[in-house]
């Protein structure tokens, strides 16, 4: 017969002993993990369900050995914690052929899938990351440039399923000078690694990096498409004059460690009722390929990009169609009048001319530029040396150029200066100009 001995002090104990008379250990084949509760066998080093130490030199070694004790307290406790076991196995099968057969509903046939790698960051969560990331860059004299931290996007180890490296982004936001760089941090036991992959100008346009400005929640993002792995983000270039920009949307290879693929998206700068700025998209890209097409369809989770839908462009379309007609047929219009009014006064009758109101806080010309000055009626006419005849209004403190028909003129004199009737000579005759109902006739 064998000899039953302790599993702890190795001494012989009798046999259908239960406990140790030398030391009390608990002489059961199987013990209750402190961690996840699982039972496992009693000499195991470590938990084959969670992977927990089992050291007997631990506290958490001492609980298990009194979490089985207290198991080991009846038959019958003992039969109902395997019963629970075999329920939860069961269900944790179920569940697992389940997922299966979800994911093959939805996904057979599909290898152009897109998923994100599920990486749920908390408010810590990406202040201890970025902290990482600040910490990396003074430690390697990386931070000399005056650029701030955007983020640092947490990348999971494909065989532990632990964040074990960071993508990180810093920017400089200057109208003349702006630029980016990314990082790769890897974690190398207590410490992180860093190295710097790109740095990108952007001169011209000031950067908008922060995710709550472009109001997008999915930024940054890691997805996997294609058995590939990108990081997704995105920023904003902002002109001084903020009157257009652009929106432009990455793909950085995270293994390849390089920006793979980019889309941009041109449009005016507007604001919303709430007074929000919105960059909105004038011309809609057309992707060339899945990597693009992916970067489209994300664009349009950025609340401060405004991608116009196909019946918007068609409404749009539709209105510019409608405004050139109407500039068409004003232009068609005035051309006639013109053509009219040119036989009129070739006729000797009066005619409309519209005045050309002239900035009064733009210089038009100094005193040696004009030949001739004449006051009257509330009226100081002025004939420039080139041949354009000016206007001041006293009345309106206005300035406006006086037409007469073409030609230049050669000298200019009041016909009734207390009417504002000034005659105008040209090449081809004598012009009347009437000031203050801005008509003309031809009298030679």
């Amino acid at each position: 017969m064998a000899e039953n001995r302790c599993p702890n002090c190795g001494n012989i104990v009798p046999e259908g002993s239960k406990f140790c008379n030398h030391c009390g250990s608990v002489m059961a084949s199987e013990i209750v993990c402190p961690n996840c509760k699982s039972t496992i066998p009693a000499d195991s080093a470590f938990c084959p369900a969670c992977r927990a130490s089992l050291s007997k030199s631990t506290p958490a070694k001492a609980d298990a050995w009194n979490n089985t004790t207290a198991s080991a307290t009846g038959q019958e406790q003992k039969k109902e914690g395997k019963g629970i076991l075999k329920y939860l196995v069961c269900a944790a099968i179920a569940a697992f052929i389940g997922l299966i057969v979800v994911r093959s509903c939805f996904f057979s046939g599909n290898h152009e899938s897109v998923t994100a790698e599920n990486v749920e960051v908390s408010d810590v969560d990406a202040g201890r990351y970025n902290d990482i990331f600040n910490n990396a860059l003074i430690k390697n004299n990386l931070k000399n440039d005056g650029d701030q931290i955007a983020y640092a996007c947490p990348v999971k180890n494909d065989t532990t399923g632990k964040v074990d490296r960071l993508i990180g982004i810093t920017y400089l936001s200057d109208a003349t000078h702006s630029f980016y760089k990314i990082y790769t941090l890897t974690q190398n036991g207590q410490d992180w690694d860093i190295k710097m992959n790109n740095q990108k100008y952007v001169d011209g346009y000031n950067l908008v990096f922060d995710p709550k400005s472009l109001r997008a929640e999915e930024i940054p993002a890691v997805v996997d498409i294609q058995g590939k792995r990108y990081m997704f983000f995105a920023y904003a270039c902002i002109p001084s004059n903020e009157v257009a920009g652009k929106m432009a949307t990455v793909y950085f290879d995270i293994d390849e460690q390089k920006e793979i693929r980019q889309v941009d998206f041109y449009g005016s700068l507007i604001r919303d009722t709430d007074g929000q700025q919105i960059l909105k998209c004038t011309n809609v890209p057309v992707g060339t390929g899945i990597l693009d097409n992916e970067l489209i369809k994300r664009a349009r989770s950025i609340g401060m990009l405004h991608i116009p839908t196909e019946e918007e462009l068609a409404q749009e379309l539709a209105e510019k169609e409608r405004l050139e007609k109407e500039k068409a047929e004003q232009e068609a219009e005035l051309a006639a009048q013109q053509a009219e009014n040119a036989q009129k006064f070739e006729n000797g009758e009066e005619v409309k001319v519209e005045a050309q109101q002239v900035d009064k806080n733009t210089p038009l010309f100094r005193a040696e530029d004009f030949s001739k000055k004449i006051n009257g009626g509330g009226y100081t006419v002025f004939l420039l040396k080139n041949g354009r005849v000016y206007a001041f209004s006293k009345a309106s403190n206005s300035t406006f150029e006086v037409h007469f028909g073409g030609g230049s003129a050669s000298d200019i004199g009041f016909e009734d200066s207390a009417n504002g009737i000034v005659n105008i000579r040209t090449g081809s005759g004598k012009v009347q100009y009437n000031l203050g109902s801005k008509t003309m006739k031809k009298v030679e």
